[in-house]
């Protein structure tokens, strides 16, 4: 009975609080983070503009993300930044600099800015996410706050959900 309990707080307090999850109405919490190219953000970089992040919190998600990517790109106002947010948490025996290289790889790099990346945990720490093979999708209003967030895999509902929180009137889910 004893490890049961000991098992239960354990899992307790290592689960993040539904709460801390990025919610609409809420601001986007503190965060810092690279990019790929090894710029450093925190939350006010996301102030002044509309911005869209998809995230992910398991290295497995990357085809989800870009099936949301895919059907929003060039569906926005000109303004409105996309950023993919990559907050994983992966063991540690795999150096960082292999797992950059990887990302790197995959990445235009153009768009080494875009990509927000964290391989350590600390990412979706910060943002109040457990890890899920399922893709998030914030909208982030330029004040900072959240304006939708969305777990899910893209679909029709989903991504008028976000067109429309970026001001896409009549928002379709198809092109």
């Amino acid at each position: 009975m004893k490890i049961h309990a000991l098992a239960a707080a354990f899992v307790a307090l290592r689960a993040p609080v539904a709460s801390a999850v990025p919610l609409p109405g809420r601001a986007i919490p503190s965060v810092s983070v690279n990019d790929l190219g090894g710029t450093h953000h925190t939350e006010r970089d996301l102030a002044g503009q509309w911005t869209i992040a998809f995230t992910m919190t398991d290295k497995d998600v990357g085809p989800g993300i870009s099936a949301w990517w895919r059907q929003i790109e060039g569906r926005v106002p000109a303004r409105t930044r996309m950023l993919s947010f990559v907050a994983l948490d992966l063991f540690a025996l795999v150096p960082t600099a292999t797992i950059l290289s990887q990302a790197r790889d995959a990445t235009p790099r153009s768009s080494w800015h875009t990509v927000w990346f964290s391989r350590d945990g600390s990412f979706a720490e910060q943002l109040g996410l457990p890890e899920s093979e399922t893709p998030w999708v914030f909208v982030i209003d330029p004040t900072g706050r959240v304006v939708e967030s969305i777990h899910a895999q893209a679909d029709a509902a989903g991504i008028a959900r976000v067109l429309s929180a970026v001001g896409v009137r009549s928002a379709s889910a198809t092109p």
